[in-house]
């Protein structure tokens, strides 16, 4: 039997609960047999879920009544939404979940048509909504009922609980951060997260912009509310029990609470405060599944092992009270007043009188008084909770024309061409006409126009504004002014120096400069016009400035503009030596400068006319004699010359060149660095023809007279006079100069070094000169290699050649390399033929073992190698195969 219309006392008994009861009226809407389920309301009509012949959907408008049931012979019917003349839910009549659609004005519709699954529809106004899986992954899909146009979110939502929707979004739970609340604009198509809380946010409720959930990051589920429009969240509920199932509609949010130790309905009306909470109807019995629409909360409400459809009709929500301000409130006719209403209440209609016989039901309209007079305006506002009226006398005094007081700003006043500026009205007593004359010969009659500057200079500007009462005219003289944009330049008094070294910088920029930043390279800075600056530490810096006029801004960088040296020291003086000093014309010597004092020019003389201002020049005297050498230093703050009398000996070529055989012997051991002679073999197997005579080097005198090979060493330990040490063929020579330093490997001087192998780790510093002399006919077979000439030395430690800095002089028919140590040297001549050469030396007088050796394994196919052992000199020649 149907039981309508019936409040049970016992039901409704409140238990002790810690907030007041909502004012309201309950109604048992349906208690029929079987069970009512998951209501939901749009006006008056309610629709639920209905056990009492299976699971199927029906609807009412009538408390107390069956209610109706939309499906006939099926089973599996669930989720219903109602919205207008609109009824959606899921239906299982074809095995998998579909959306199905009824009107009471045009019968049941299949919505969905598809063998995957569609559940949880949500209809409001002209969309609903549902998830869906026929993409493959569950996503949103929005409706729109009167195209039937489908559009998918691309979301990945929560399918727990249903989905929320307004006429302006689709609210869900989107499985992000343990679940966050989305939003979907459905005009724009944009997407937004609501929440970004670590902790869960799900069971999302919708109604304009305000957005309702139930949220864990408190521990316990609390009721949360949103406002999409003014970004602002209000947290409603802060009981340590369950709240939970968030239903909103304007400003009553209703939900599922636990605080009494059972699942009850409250609610909160936002026009009272988010802070104030309501019970409904408490009853021992659960109250579960609210639903909001207007004023009035419907739920399931628990009987038994069934359900039946409560709702309440709330009425204690806040009546409403009448406020607005106006702006302006006086003016020259026609006088336009916008109006704000700034009513409190739960508010719906609204009705303007504006005094004038005018009206508006806007909440803030806009209203243009075109008579003279004072007016009186009146708004009443209207709500479920009642209404009010809120009444001004004489609020609007709309004034008879009179001549504007004319007026304007520019912005910007001042800039580069071509310079755009903006001209703002600011006249007074309403004008209605204007004329701008800009000063370029430009004019406009536009209120706030917009003008263009083309060139450089000052402008006056005047705006003459008028109205049916008359006009008045305002002139600026120079009220623009269009400047040349900048262009950075500038000087220094001094580009270098010692440190501390004090620069002035002058600006030679172009343009009406109002602004300079200098940046001067060691991390100084200025700003101003023409600043002073002192290097303090030695460098090269690069020197920017920037500056910058009303037009913009501009920058000039020089690199390495200012050059600081380290201070100089107190002593400068000309200091050099030479190699050789002493040979046959053409004589090639090279200088090397050795002055302390950290010169920074030099001037050669080389006694034959040669100058030079390199520091280190090499220069050829073509001519016999002997030659004083001078050299000039200076730096920023001293000068120093030195003269070298006789300092180069040219002796003149010899007719006839004596002819010598390579030494097959060597000479005793020497002191100090000497040690055995040096030896050279022919292999008789060789195909290179033996040996030739080459021409021993005219003999060298030493500026005195000197036991053969022994250095003459100064005070300071360096070698005090040119020394020159041949090879016993006068091939090879080794030339000492003067200033050099030679030690042995535990760093003691050498005093006597002989053209033999030299003790193991002596070396020379700086080096000395390894010169190789041959005769013409020699010469022309040593030059015409096709693979050039080069000096390399053997290294004992990774077994291998390795090449020396050579200088080839074929005016004289020589070859110099630079050598610092005592070691196994080489000359490599590059020659025709395919074979490779192959070249054996030892330290010892004894014959080469048959085989490859050390300087086998370096050589390429067809070269001609020199060996020097120490200083001797060994030649081995072969061309052919291996």
């Amino acid at each position: 039997m149907v039981v309508c219309a019936v409040v049970v006392a016992g039901l409704l008994a409140p238990p002790v609960l810690a907030v007041e009861a909502a004012s309201g009226e309950t109604v048992p809407f349906c208690t029929a047999a079987g069970s009512q389920e998951r209501p939901d309301i749009d006006g008056g009509m309610i629709v639920w879920e209905d056990g009492r012949d299976g699971r199927y959907i029906y609807y009412s408008t009538t408390p107390g009544s069956d209610g109706r049931r939309i499906t006939d012979g099926y089973a599996g019917q669930e989720y219903p939404s109602v919205s207008g003349d609109y009824i959606f839910w899921q239906d299982q009549r074809h095995g998998n979940t579909e959306i199905y659609l009824f009107s009471p004005s045009g019968g049941e519709r299949r919505v969905t048509n598809s063998t995957t699954g569609q559940r949880m529809p949500v209809v409001h106004g002209d969309h609903a909504v549902w998830y869906d899986t026929r993409k493959g992954s569950v996503d949103i899909c929005l409706y729109e009922i009167a195209t039937g146009r489908e559009t998918y979110l691309d979301c990945s939502p929560v399918t727990e609980w249903k989905p929320a929707l307004s006429d302006e979004y689709v609210a869900w739970e989107e499985s992000t951060g343990g679940g966050d609340i989305w939003v979907y604009a459905i005009s724009t198509g944009d997407k937004r997260q609501v929440t970004r809380d670590d902790e869960r946010q799900t069971y999302p409720a919708i109604s304009g912009s305000l957005v309702s959930w139930e949220d864990y990051r408190n521990g316990a589920s609390d009721i949360y509310v949103f406002d999409l429009d003014s970004d602002r969240e209000y947290r409603i509920t802060d009981d340590p029990a369950d709240q939970v199932s968030p239903a909103i509609d304007g400003e009553i949010v209703a939900w599922e609470d636990k605080r009494g130790g059972v699942w009850n309905i409250y609610i909160c009306d936002l026009s009272l405060g988010p802070e104030v909470q309501m019970s409904l109807a408490p009853s021992p019995w659960e109250q579960l599944y609210p639903a909001v629409s207007g004023n009035t909360v419907v739920w399931q409400n628990g009987r038994g092992a069934d359900a039946d459809i409560y709702s309440f009709i709330y009425t204690g929500g806040a009546p409403p009270v009448a406020e607005f301000a106006a702006d302006p409130t006086a003016g020259m006719v026609p006088l336009t007043v916008r109006f704000t209403d700034r009513s409190t209440g739960s508010l719906e209609e609204w009705e303007w009188e504006f005094g004038d016989g005018g009206i508006s039901p806007e909440q803030n309209p806009e209203h243009t008084y075109e008579n003279a007079g004072n007016y009186t305006v009146s708004l009443r506002v209207s709500g479920r909770f009642g209404a009010d009226t809120a009444t001004k006398i004489d609020l609007i005094r709309a004034d008879l024309p009179r001549p504007p007081a004319a007026g304007f700003s520019a912005s910007p006043v001042s800039g580069g061409a071509p310079l755009v500026v903006q001209f703002m009205d600011e006249s007074t007593n309403s004008p209605a006409a204007w004329l701008w004359e800009f000063g370029d010969g430009g004019t406009s009659a536009e209120q706030n126009p917009k003008h263009t500057y083309a060139a450089v200079g000052n402008y006056t500007v005047s705006l003459t504004a008028g109205n049916a009462a008359g006009s008045t005219n305002i002139t600026k003289p120079a009220c623009i002014t269009v400047v040349e944009s900048p262009s950075a330049s500038f000087r220094a008094d001094t580009r270098n120096g010692t440190a501390p070294l004090t620069v002035r910088f002058t600006d030679t920029s172009a343009g009406d400069i109002k602004a300079w930043s200098w940046r001067f390279g060691d991390g100084g800075t200025s700003a101003e016009q023409n600043p002073e600056h002192t290097y303090a530490a030695a460098g090269t810096y690069t020197v920017s400035l920037t500056v910058a006029n009303d037009a913009g801004e501009n920058t000039t960088a020089r690199a390495g503009y200012i050059t600081v040296l380290e201070p100089l020291t107190a002593n400068l003086t000309a200091e050099f030596h030479a190699a050789p000093r002493n040979g046959t014309a053409p004589l090639t010597v090279t200088f090397t400068d050795t002055s302390p004092g950290e010169p920074s020019a030099w001037a050669w003389s080389f006694g034959d006319g040669g100058t030079s201002t390199d520091r280190h020049p090499s220069h050829t005297y073509t001519a016999a004699g002997n030659y004083t050498v001078n050299l000039t230093v200076e730096n920023a703050a001293n000068k120093s010359t030195t003269a070298k009398t006789g300092y180069v000996v040219v002796h003149p070529a010899p007719a006839t060149p004596a002819p010598t055989q390579v030494s097959t012997g060597g000479g005793g051991g020497g002191g100090g660095g000497g040690g055995g002679g040096g030896s050279g073999w022919t292999n008789p197997h060789w195909n290179t023809p033996a040996p030739t005579a080459v021409a021993t080097a005219a003999p060298t005198s030493p500026p005195e007279t000197v036991k053969p090979g022994t250095l003459l060493l100064g005070e300071t330990g360096l070698v005090s006079r040119f020394v020159r040490i041949g090879s016993p063929d006068g091939v090879a020579s080794l030339i000492i100069a003067e200033g050099v330093r030679a030690v042995d490997a535990a760093g003691n001087p050498l005093r006597t070094v002989t053209c033999t192998a030299g003790p193991d780790g002596a070396a020379f510093s700086p080096p000395v000169t390894l010169a190789f002399n041959f005769t013409e006919e020699r010469w022309d077979t040593v030059s015409g290699g096709q693979n050039g000439i080069l000096v390399q030395w053997y290294n004992r430690s990774v077994g291998a050649w390795e090449e020396v800095p050579t200088v080839v002089h074929p005016e004289t028919r020589s070859v110099t390399a630079e050598v610092s140590h005592f070691s196994q040297y080489a000359l490599f001549v590059g020659v025709p033929g395919g074979g490779p050469a192959e070249v054996a030396a030892a330290a010892t007088p004894s014959r080469p073992e048959a085989g490859p050796g050390p300087l086998d394994r370096a050589l390429v196919p067809g070269l001609l190698a020199l060996v020097i052992v120490g200083a001797g000199v060994l030649i081995y020649l072969r061309k052919g195969n291996p």
